[in-house]
């Protein structure tokens, strides 16, 4: 019954758990044809550094960085605040939701995990800047 009803009032849709990944992209790529287009991916540009937030992908140069799923999410949220300070607390409040301990510097270890893979030299960072303190910001203006 739930599956009528979610079909009625306007699911594309319904695959019922448990369900196959590949039965899962299979569907999506049938409703993607119906559609006539591809999934729409939203780029966020810093310069140099392209943020695909579809694909949750991050470029330099179109050349394709790696960084995990938790690290883009990181980077994403500093992104879209760009030039805005975020603390440790602030970061993990928005990605977990839960309050960070003293002793957890896991934000920190990610941090330079990101900036290995954005940055030029990652030991004088130009886009995710720390302020000793306070936090991380995102730099607007990185690539002169």
């Amino acid at each position: 019954m739930d599956r009528v009803v979610g079909l009625e009032i306007g699911a594309d849709d319904y695959l019922a758990k448990p369900f196959e990944p590949r039965e899962l992209q299979a569907r999506l790529r049938a409703i993607l044809r119906r559609k006539g287009g591809t999934a729409k991916s939203e780029i966020l540009r810093f310069g140099r550094l392209e943020i695909d937030k579809g694909a949750r992908v991050v470029r330099i140069d179109g050349e394709e960085r790696t960084i995990t799923s938790y690290q883009f999410t990181i980077l994403l949220m500093l992104a879209e605040r760009a030039g805005r300070v975020l603390s440790r607390d602030a970061l993990m409040d928005l990605l977990k939701g839960e309050k960070l301990e003293a002793f957890d510097r896991s934000v920190d270890v990610h941090i330079s995990r990101i900036r290995a893979a954005i940055e030029d030299d990652p030991r004088k960072p130009r886009r995710i800047l720390t302020l000793r303190g306070t936090g991380y910001v995102f730099a607007k203006d990185q690539d002169r």
